[in-house]
């Protein structure tokens, strides 16, 4: 992350573990869920979603901030959070969206606001396909794939994606970290290496993940398409994932679509830009999505 947000980082996350959040993990039926809350209980909720490699406690400074006036939960996704597998052993992204739908109702959770970033923006978008009643607005963070909208496969730089989650030493993991910025944030070689290490305790679980969701990949444009509810596409405009020109044609498709891009910024604008990020996120969901 930047140096001048690390005081603003470090006082969210400080607040979050002093404040009432709470983790869970809970059996229900043959699911396992993995989640934080807090908030009111009977207040309107916002949903978070991580990508692939996340986790759930990668929100908690944006939870802090909107915990006062918004039930908040976050949940560790199958699959995608590193050492968190699905009963089924399956992985399609309807599978991980009928998982949370599952989850919603074993949580009495009527309608959301969805927050998601990257993967996690994939299997939100299918969500809100399925169950378009569930979603009142949707806020997709580096989402890939647009190009499906307008007839353009995106299977060539998934794969492309899926190769860099196959690394053999360190110098390759190196490669896979940086792509995911602007600026790399200074990270030493032995914290590397250990990361580095833990992935590939689950690569072949990740991949078999990856594989299972780029099977349903094309299902994306339809799930664009279908959308009805307020959506912001936070973007960094450096990610070398996401296509930025297809966004303006994107906007005019959808009435409340907004696009927020963050110069100097890769794949993780929630770590690069954290105050930003948060800020504009925040009041998206404050207006309800429509006077943004």
């Amino acid at each position: 992350m930047l140096k001048r947000d690390n005081a603003y980082v470090i006082k969210q996350q400080l607040a979050s573990y002093l404040s009432d959040f709470k983790s869970h993990r809970e059996v229900f039926g043959q699911d396992t869920f993995s989640y934080i809350e807090a908030g009111p209980p009977m207040a309107e909720c916002v949903f978070f979603i991580h990508g692939a490699v996340g986790n759930k406690t990668q929100w908690r400074g944006l939870m802090q901030l909107l915990s006062r006036q918004y039930r908040v939960i976050a949940i560790d996704v199958p699959g995608l959070a590193v050492g968190h597998e699905a009963t089924s052993g399956y992985y399609s992204l309807t599978e991980l969206s009928n998982y949370i739908m599952r989850f919603f109702r074993h949580k009495n959770i009527e309608s959301a606001c969805l927050v998601a970033h990257s993967m996690g923006a994939n299997i939100a978008c299918r969500f809100s396909a399925l169950y378009p009643a569930k979603v009142n607005s949707l806020v997709v963070a580096s989402l890939t794939g647009w190009e499906q909208l307008f007839g353009q496969s995106y299977w060539h730089k998934f794969s492309e994606f899926k190769q860099l989650l196959v690394f053999n030493n360190l110098d390759e993991f190196k490669a896979l970290f940086s792509s995911l910025f602007h600026q790399p944030p200074y990270m030493p070689d032995a914290l590397l290496e250990l990361r580095m290490r833990d992935l590939q305790k689950h690569q072949t679980q990740l991949y078999k993940v990856l594989t299972h969701i780029q099977q349903e990949f094309h299902l994306l444009s339809n799930d664009l398409a279908s959308l009805t509810c307020p959506v912001l596409a936070i973007n960094g405009a450096e990610d070398v994932f996401v296509d930025l020109s297809i966004l303006d044609r994107v906007a005019n498709l959808y009435p409340d679509f907004k696009v927020v891009n963050f110069n100097e910024c890769g794949h993780v604008p929630f770590l690069e830009y954290p105050k930003k990020t948060h800020s504009t996120i925040t009041k998206f969901i404050l207006s309800n999505g429509r006077d943004f």
